[in-house]
């Protein structure tokens, strides 16, 4: 059939035409609001490339078949003339299957942010679903609500009687693009991407007692996505071997269901991540866990996320297999994490699906892990008050063996651990606005520069860092270039930080070899810091103005010295001979 003529399908009921509406190649018109549609790539005059359009209006589920696009020509499926609205009683709103390089988006009417609305679906059913071996699908700008199951779901389960769907056999579902949507009261998941039903080594599913996995995933971007109401997890991520991505999404109200193990805000597992700039809030205090990483892959990042009043763990960190590469672990760094309901951050290194049977429970001690310059307020856990080997820190980044924390200690630094966030100098704490007010506040300039992680932006997408280091937490205070620091500090305060012009305090000699001396005339006493070059606080306690400070034991080269005082914080370079 040439491209141009019109078909119908009486079979179906549907007329495809090809139409100028919206800047359409296809037209899709006649669709029904009483009973499943049920649309073939064989029975549709379209080529890679083009835009197939829904007329506005509401109508049942809608189901594709076969639809293929290509890696430079997607098929792009809109909406055309308003809002296209799914109210299905029994299927999936939105279902894609054998089908790839498509693109859904719900973008064709200015007039509606989320020109695709999915208000229903069957009891386990899903709000858009790409299964059956689909693949390299973007999708945005779709509102999910009241979804049987999850709000958005892709993936195709293993299954005994279709060998094809094992992992052994091939398949790799990949480049999936879901970002700005709008999912809330679901009856499961937000989002439910990838088989959770076994990794590497173990599973839960066999055919003739032959284990089979489910297929890996590469190149997932989840972003820019809001979730509110989500009855289980709000975001289930597994078995992205590569490049995974979670970024930019807003989570409130998840895990209402309150179901055991299935009531995070973010579950991800088997495969390597990156997760930042994510912002979750928990209102419904009773329920709603902080977010899990089940053994993911070495080089997994955690940064710039805010968590609020987090039910269990902040973070939940539990490394089930063996690493990968034992020489490189994960990377917690610039998150916020207020009020978790236990630790701001959990860590269990301890394997149950070992390579060598003889591993375990084997502690993976050995591989390090990076917990650097998070922001951790007010933990549930208070050890400092009991009588165990668990100290102060462990209320704040918990671990499940001492020799794990033993060992993890030289990577844990310059992190802000206080159960006062009152004194820290936030902006509007009420408002659950946890940046930085101003270069006062205790967080700025006090991290360690993690631009060699690739850290070099904050939760709101500022450049970082922006004066000497990294600030504490997912914000940094944005210092404007070309006037002094001096400037931009209260009228009636003396601090500077790192002010060539700065004479209220002398410091010398400089370069020291044994000692050096303070002086200050508006203060006797100070909070002092020695820094490494690298950002690590290696000394931290008062300093009487005037006294002596050995640096005898010290290794030769380049330090910071930060001064702290009411009012008042200065920053200055020690060369050590």
């Amino acid at each position: 059939m040439k491209r141009g003529q019109l078909l119908v399908l009486f079979l179906f009921g549907f007329l495809f035409c090809h139409g100028q509406n919206c800047n359409c190649d296809v037209t899709l018109t006649g669709l029904s609001s009483t009973s499943l549609n049920i649309i073939w790539a064989s029975q549709t005059s379209y080529a890679p490339g083009d835009t197939i359009c829904i007329q506005a209006g509401t109508y049942r589920g809608i189901r594709f078949y076969d639809f293929e696009g290509t890696e430079t020509a997607p098929v792009v499926i809109k909406n055309c003339g308003g809002q296209v609205i799914l109210d299905e009683s029994h299927y999936s709103g939105i279902d894609f299957q054998r089908s790839k390089y498509i693109h859904l988006t719900g973008t064709g009417d200015t007039g509606y942010q989320y020109g695709f609305k999915v208000i229903d679906t069957g009891g386990g059913s899903v709000g858009v679903n790409l299964q059956n071996l689909s693949t390299d699908i973007e999708v945005d700008h779709v509102e999910v609500s009241y979804a049987g199951f999850a709000g958005i779901m892709a993936k195709t389960d293993p299954q005994c009687s279709r060998p094809e769907t094992w992992r052994r056999n091939g398949f790799i579902m990949k480049n999936l693009n879901i970002h700005h949507n709008y999912v809330h009261d679901t009856g499961g998941e937000g989002i439910y991407i990838g088989f959770t039903g076994g990794y590497k080594l173990d599973s839960n599913r066999s055919c003739s007692g032959d284990p089979i996995y489910g297929h890996w995933l590469e190149d997932v971007d989840v972003h820019d996505n809001i979730f509110e109401a989500i009855d289980w997890d709000a975001i289930q991520l597994n078995l992205v071997r590569s490049n995974g991505t979670i970024r930019n999404n807003t989570v409130k109200d998840y895990g209402t269901d309150g179901r055991w193990g299935q009531s995070f805000a973010m579950s991800v597992g088997g495969g390597t991540y990156s997760i930042f700039n994510n912002y979750i809030e928990n209102n419904n205090l009773e329920k709603g866990w902080g977010m899990q990483l089940i053994s993911g892959e070495s080089g997994t990042k955690i940064f710039n996320n805010v968590f609020v009043n987090p039910k269990k763990h902040g973070i939940f960190l539990h490394q089930r297999h063996d690493f990968d590469d034992p020489l490189e672990g994960y990377y917690v760094a610039n998150n916020t994490i207020i009020e978790a309901e236990r630790a701001g951050i959990h860590y269990n290194s301890k394997i149950i699906h070992p390579i060598d049977p003889l591993d375990k429970y084997r502690k993976q001690d050995e591989v390090p892990n990076f917990f650097v310059n998070n922001l951790i307020v007010d933990p549930g856990y208070d050890f400092e008050g009991g009588n165990t080997w668990k100290q102060n820190q462990e209320s704040y980044i918990d671990f499940n063996d001492r020799s794990t924390r033993d060992s993890m200690a030289i990577n844990i630094y310059t992190n802000l651990l206080t159960r006062d966030m009152d004194t820290l100098g936030l902006t509007d704490v009420t408002n659950n606005d946890y940046s930085p007010a101003s270069l006062l506040s205790d967080v700025v300039d006090s991290g360690t520069d993690l631009s060699s992680w690739g850290i070099t932006f904050d939760f709101d997408n500022d450049s970082r860092p922006s004066g000497n280091t990294h600030d504490i937490g997912a914000y940094e205070f944005q210092q404007s270039g070309g006037t002094s620091l001096t400037a931009q500090l209260p009228v009636g305060t003396a601090s500077a930080l790192n002010s060539k012009n700065n004479t209220s305090t002398v410091f010398y000699p400089n370069p020291a070899k044994t000692s050096f001396r303070i002086e200050n005339k508006r203060f006797e006493q100070v909070q002092l810091e020695l820094i490494s070059l690298q950002g690590r606080i290696l000394y931290q306690d008062s300093y009487a103005i005037g006294s002596e400070f050995n640096v005898e034991e010290m290794a030769s080269g380049l330090y910071f010295i930060r001064l702290r005082a009411p009012n008042f914080l200065e920053t200055h370079q020690l060369v050590i001979q």
